[in-house]
């Protein structure tokens, strides 16, 4: 095979530290492909640890470059006069893609000119963002996925019961989750039984986010599934104040729990998915705010959508939460959350949509809440998990914030306990067998699809 660089093909002797930056100008210009191991002139010269640097690649691609470049760079090798050379094939994507650090700027933003990557213009590069946010939007039925292993049994059960018919031999096709040429789409990987989508809650001490006290991740499963469990984890923190001076007594929440919801299955259904970025609650001090990706529905004004005018974005999306009864009708939630909290609740930037519920720890002017804030809540919760349920056994430090973190997301993995403990992974390995020899844990399915509980 002779290699030579031209507008599609990209050459290099070694992984360099201006990888990121070809991959990034073929993503904003055409489809290409990078090859690792060769010179210039087109010597093949291999490399030596290619399980190493195909790591490498895989972290700067998800690490340093923005938006997510999920289902457009692909990794490989080949064997060349005896020498392994490592591939990266780049498909253009329908973003202004840029190098996260360097940020939507000239040093950050580049496209492809012959065989160099070149810096955008700041004209060029503000023309370009705002026409990747007014294409015309792709079904998420319409997008093929690689994946060929897909279940949906979470989909099919919530199906059947709401009393909605399947049949076994139409099921994919009724439900758009193939293309048409039989391919998953990422409709499908949204609803199957197990992704790589993450949805997270996280939580902060105060009303920024400086101090940051936990994440919650909610992903790695069917969507359908997925969303409920944030939606659990945000109504075991909200309080009921009882006014017990009235008759009859009198009951409220710290926040609508009602209004909350709507405006997070509006978050879920109308997420830009294709940009691979989850929406994501963040829970303060004074206020949860929910975030998804996407500003206004093309088309749409501020008074229209607040109006509660419906314009779906995953029109093929919302068809399945209907169906499973998630949702009623189309243009329900905002006015839901409106009426609540009024049109104040709702902030449009150009890439995203937030929506801030406010906390009410004031209640009926009788004491204050269950636990005075909501970190107080959070922390009573696992004080009382430690304290309460294991309180005959001396722990560790570690065993502690291993406790801490099972007993609010019982999905954890061990790297995800490590990142939120700041522990090796090593060492937790080491402290759940411990914990789980003295009999306070125990593990329920798999190691990949099972979760922890904390055993009373």
């Amino acid at each position: 095979m002779t290699f030579q660089e031209s507008e599609t093909i990209e050459l290099k002797r070694t992984l360099t530290k201006d990888f990121a930056k070809e991959v990034v100008a073929f993503l904003n210009t055409r489809n290409g492909i990078i090859y690792i191991g060769v010179d210039d002139n087109g010597e093949v010269v291999g490399i030596t640890n290619v399980d190493k640097t195909m790591r490498e690649i895989r972290d700067i691609i998800r690490d340093q470059i923005l938006p997510s470049t999920e289902g457009l760079c692909e990794i490989g090798s080949l064997l060349e006069d005896d020498k392994t050379i490592v591939t990266v094939k780049v498909t253009k994507g329908t973003k202004l893609y840029y190098i996260k650090k360097e940020g939507r700027s000239a040093t950050g933003c580049f496209y492809r000119d012959g065989t160099s990557s070149t810096p955008m213009s700041e004209e060029e590069i503000d023309r370009r963002f705002i026409a990747s946010l007014n294409y015309k939007r792709t079904l998420l039925s319409e997008i093929p996925i690689n994946r060929t292993d897909l279940k949906f049994e979470t989909l099919r059960d919530k199906l059947r019961l709401n009393d909605v018919h399947i049949n076994d031999d139409t099921f994919l096709n009724n439900f758009n989750l193939v293309t048409s040429d039989g391919r998953y789409n990422l409709l499908a990987n949204l609803l199957s039984d197990e992704n790589r989508i993450s949805i997270a809650v996280c939580v902060f001490k105060g009303k920024d986010k400086t101090e940051y006290l936990m994440r919650n991740e909610y992903g790695n499963k069917s969507l359908i599934q997925a969303y409920k469990d944030a939606i659990n984890y945000c109504e075991a923190i909200n309080p009921t104040y009882v006014d017990v001076s009235s008759r009859p007594r009198k009951e409220k929440r710290m926040f609508d729990n009602k209004a909350f919801e709507e405006a997070w299955i509006n978050a879920c259904v109308h997420n830009l998915w294709d940009t691979h970025i989850s929406p994501q609650i963040y829970i303060f001090e004074d206020r949860m705010e929910i975030e998804s990706q996407g500003g206004l529905p093309y088309g749409l004004t501020e008074e229209e959508f607040l109006a509660g005018i419906s314009k779906p974005v995953n029109p093929d999306l919302m068809d399945i939460f209907k169906s499973c009864r998630i949702v009623e009708r189309s243009g329900h939630g905002v006015p839901e959350v409106v009426k609540v909290y009024g049109k104040s609740a709702y902030k449009f930037s150009t890439n995203t949509i937030t929506v801030t519920i406010p906390f009410d720890k004031i209640g009926f002017g009788q004491g204050g809440t269950v636990s005075g804030t909501v970190n107080g809540t959070i922390n009573g919760t696992i004080n009382g998990t430690i304290n309460g349920t294991i309180n005959d056994h001396t722990l560790s430090k570690a065993e502690k914030l291993i406790i801490e973190a099972i007993s609010l997301n019982g999905n954890l993995t061990r790297k995800e306990i490590s990142e939120q403990t700041n522990l090796s992974e090593r060492t937790v390995s080491r402290t759940l067998n411990s914990l789980r020899n003295k009999g306070l844990i125990y593990r329920i399915g798999s190691n990949k699809t099972g979760h922890w509980e904390i055993i009373d």
